[in-house]
């Protein structure tokens, strides 16, 4: 049984797009679950129009944990990201498996976490596109 929601917007306010992936419920049931719903977005970016992304998540109505086991499990990285924000998850342990996984899988794009999604706005507009 699903027991988590995903929800897409696309907000073309910015330097380049950004998709904003908005969750809630519960991700941590499955250990197979986060990484899933990461390859699906990946795989949502890479369909699209758009040469170039920004992307957000917002994990503030979850469990606001990102376990590295589940994060070494995703497969699709889209070269269309340039850079991603995290709202909802500010532990250090998951900045830490966030940090882990990127060296480990070569990912490409930068990334943040905030505490909201305004904070992760500026991160956007202060940054000119990779």
């Amino acid at each position: 049984m699903k027991t988590y929601t995903v929800e897409y917007h696309w907000d073309f306010r910015y330097q380049l797009p950004m998709l904003q992936v908005q969750l809630s419920g519960t991700l941590l049931n499955s250990q197979h679950t986060l990484p899933q719903m990461i390859d699906n977005v990946h795989a949502v970016i890479q369909r699209s129009d758009h040469d170039a992304v920004y992307l957000l998540y917002d994990f503030s109505s979850t469990e606001r944990r990102l376990p590295l086991a589940s994060l070494m499990q995703r497969t699709r990285v889209s070269p269309k990201v340039k850079r991603v924000a995290i709202v909802g998850t500010r532990a250090r342990v998951d900045e830490m498996s966030v940090l882990i996984m990127r060296s480990a899988k070569q990912i490409p794009y930068d990334y943040g976490f905030f505490n909201t999604i305004d904070e992760s706005v500026l991160f956007f507009n202060q940054h000119a596109p990779a």
